[in-house]
């Protein structure tokens, strides 16, 4: 019976080297779903009070980017797009585009794949 439990010493952390990388990837994962959630929410709400502005505003292109970026506190500006189009003479569509970095985003670099995720929110009224 002594001898059984001298080797078993060691068993604990190797369980813990095992199980480590799979819990701090489920922590990591957790954290870059919560900004993507809260990213995409944030552009779709500037999307659409951009159009808001747009349908009173119709000429106005720098006032409905400027409205749209107001709302986008939180955000990185420098990796933020807006787009404002005429798809015909009664609606004004305006688009925020996001490159949200990830927090794991330099495992994903590593594995070969992008360390940002590109939101899209498109917001489309009639002009009144």
């Amino acid at each position: 019976m002594m001898r059984r439990k001298v080797y078993e010493h060691g068993q604990d952390l190797v369980e813990y080297a095992l199980i480590a990388p799979l819990l701090l990837m489920l922590v990591l994962g957790s954290i870059d779903l919560a900004n993507v959630i809260f990213s995409y929410d944030t552009i779709g709400n500037a999307a659409r009070e951009g159009a808001r502005y747009g349908i009173i505003h119709p000429v106005d292109q720098a006032g409905i980017s400027a409205r749209a970026q107001s709302l986008t506190e939180g955000l990185d500006q420098s990796a933020l797009q807006v787009v404002v189009e005429y798809p015909d003479s009664q609606t004004v569509r305006v688009k925020v585009i996001y490159d949200d970095p990830l927090f794991t985003g330099f495992l994903m670099s590593a594995a070969g794949g992008n360390s940002s995720l590109r939101l899209q929110a498109t917001s489309t009224m009639q002009i009144e």
